[in-house]
């Protein structure tokens, strides 16, 4: 099977997958008495995953992008695994707006080592953007760090 037909294959499933999650948290309950109910997490990741399955169906047909995992893909991959496990183990003394900003830029950097300026502002813009979510909208409680944020 091409890599191209695997890729449209892929992308099918994963729509399929997105549509049917999104589908089935209609039936939950949408509030909760203490806010957000248990529908919302799986409708929106039903959506993300739907989106996903698109952009894998709406790519280029020539293959050009679509590659095999070279000799470098384990090491990667076990790179990834090792900033997961850095945050994890920082999050309690750095906070979490320190060690998602490390985490985000160690993985951006991982994937597109060309660019660390981009990879450090989108790092602390997404996870200013994940504060703002969890502890002013969620109003969930977050590990503070040195900062205190």
């Amino acid at each position: 099977m091409s890599p191209v037909v695997k890729t449209r294959l892929s992308g099918a499933v994963v729509l399929a997958l997105g549509i049917a999650a999104a589908v089935l948290a209609r039936r939950l309950p949408a509030q909760a008495g203490f806010g957000l109910g248990p529908a919302f997490l799986p409708f929106w990741t039903g959506l993300i995953l739907a989106g996903c399955g698109l952009s894998l169906l709406a790519r280029p047909g020539d293959g050009a992008e679509i590659g095999t995992p070279g000799s470098l893909g384990l090491g990667r991959a076990a790179a990834g695994f090792s900033i997961l496990v850095l945050y994890v183990l920082a999050l309690e003394r750095l906070g979490y707006l320190l060690s998602t900003v490390g985490f985000l830029a160690g993985t951006i950097i991982l994937l597109s080592p060309s660019h660390p300026g981009r990879a450090l502002s989108v790092g602390f813009g997404g996870a200013l953007f994940l504060v703002l979510i969890f502890r002013v909208w969620l109003r969930i409680p977050l590990p503070g760090g040195p900062i205190g944020w």
